[in-house]
């Protein structure tokens, strides 16, 4: 009786695992399909010059994941499942992109973001050749670094452009403006020029008036979402722009090809093209980029000198960019004023309207409710960036 209950149990489980085959085997072809799709997306994305990850999808397919309705996966099981198979996507995709034609890249500014790109593309893109163009006292540690094939000073300059397939200007706004007529009769017709100043309607304008003869190279504003609280080519980084945003401005009437082609460079470094009009950059940066710093600075110059050794983890963190020197924020608040005056306004009578309440002695749940929801939207948008997506 117990040989044949034995024989029964075999039986079966041979049976159950013969439909979990049957389900893995139909699982592998249906993952097939959509690699296969995946890669017609990317590539129709790319012929029309959108970005190949989209945060807001990513975060709506999370959140379908979560709210599914299933017998034996939980919420986050479920979430963690669709990221997996997201990111394995993600991947296949990548690898059966095209190999990029090795190009002539020249970086103007080899600080944290200017050293920050060549690293990166040393590392993701070594077929480029990158030539440095900086000031004196920069060369001897990025001539040191093996990063660049080639090193400039900036009276100089013109040798390392004349040539150039890309040039990426990093520089500050005043600097960038200053070099955009010189560039525009410099370097090649074909070229690309782009910029990674974080104020673009100011930029955008004066290489529209630089930029405006036949032939003119091509030019589109830029700007990366990363950076330290430290400055300088030694604090440069190769993961710097791995699952940060990349912000480009073109003209509805710039070629495709050439946006495609910067692009598709930028994305080799890990971050996210996002298209933008110059003013809606602006606006943006305003509120997520420029007004943090006037916060952290102000914040910063209150609690600094109170914290009587006792300070924790918090005050760091929210600080962090009280660091930053004051010579890269001067021309960009002056640039962005209209802007910036707006959101410290609208910061300000969120300020009192919490003094009040701490004064009455008034509940904070309203406000604390609000920031709770807000902040958790930009964990879950911040999640999926970094997931991707097809």
């Amino acid at each position: 009786m117990q040989v044949a209950l034995f024989f029964e149990e075999v039986m079966d489980i041979s049976a159950l695992r013969e439909e979990v085959d049957r389900i893995d085997a139909a699982m592998l072809k249906l993952l097939d399909q959509r690699i296969a799709l995946a890669r017609q997306i990317s590539e129709a994305k790319r012929s029309a010059g959108m970005p190949l990850r989209d945060a807001e999808r990513e975060h709506t397919m999370l959140n379908a994941a979560r709210g599914a309705e299933l017998e034996n996966l939980r919420p986050e099981e479920a979430a963690d499942f669709r990221s997996a198979l997201l990111q394995l996507t993600r991947t296949s995709v990548s690898r059966h992109r095209r190999p990029p034609e090795p190009m002539k890249i020249a970086i103007i500014g080899i600080g944290l973001i200017g050293g920050s790109l060549a690293r990166a593309l040393k590392t993701c893109q070594p077929e480029h050749q990158i030539v440095g163009v900086d000031l004196d006292a920069r060369l001897p540690a990025a001539g040191q670094s093996g990063l660049f094939d080639s090193l400039e000073s900036p009276t100089n300059g013109d040798k390392a452009v004349k040539r150039a397939d890309v040039v990426f200007l990093c520089t500050p706004l005043a600097r960038t403006i200053e070099l955009l007529p010189t560039l525009a009769q410099d370097v090649p017709k074909d070229a690309i020029v782009t910029d990674v100043v974080g104020v673009k309607q100011a930029v955008v304008q004066a290489a529209q008036e630089a930029f405006n003869f036949p032939d003119a190279p091509y030019f589109v504003g830029g700007h990366p979402m990363a950076g330290k609280a430290r400055n300088g080519f030694e604090h440069s980084d190769a993961r710097l722009f791995e699952d940060r945003a990349w912000v480009l401005t073109p003209d509805p009437h710039d070629p495709v090809d050439k946006l495609n082609r910067l692009g598709s460079l930028i994305e080799s470094v890990g971050a996210t093209v996002r298209l933008m009009s110059p003013g809606e950059h602006d606006r943006a940066m305003a509120a997520v980029s420029h007004l943090p710093q006037l916060i952290s600075t102000a914040l910063m110059l209150t609690a600094g000198r109170r914290d009587k050794g006792v300070a924790g983890p918090a005050l760091l963190e929210m600080t962090r960019l009280a660091a930053s020197p004051a010579h890269l924020w001067n021309d960009l608040t002056v640039a962005l004023k209209p802007e910036l005056i707006a959101d410290l306004q609208r910061l300000k009578s969120y300020l009192t309207e919490l003094e009040m309440a701490v004064n009455f002695q008034e509940p904070l749940d309203k406000w604390f409710g609000q920031a709770n929801e807000l902040r958790a939207l930009l964990e879950d948008r911040e999640v999926a960036r970094q997931q991707g997506s097809a």
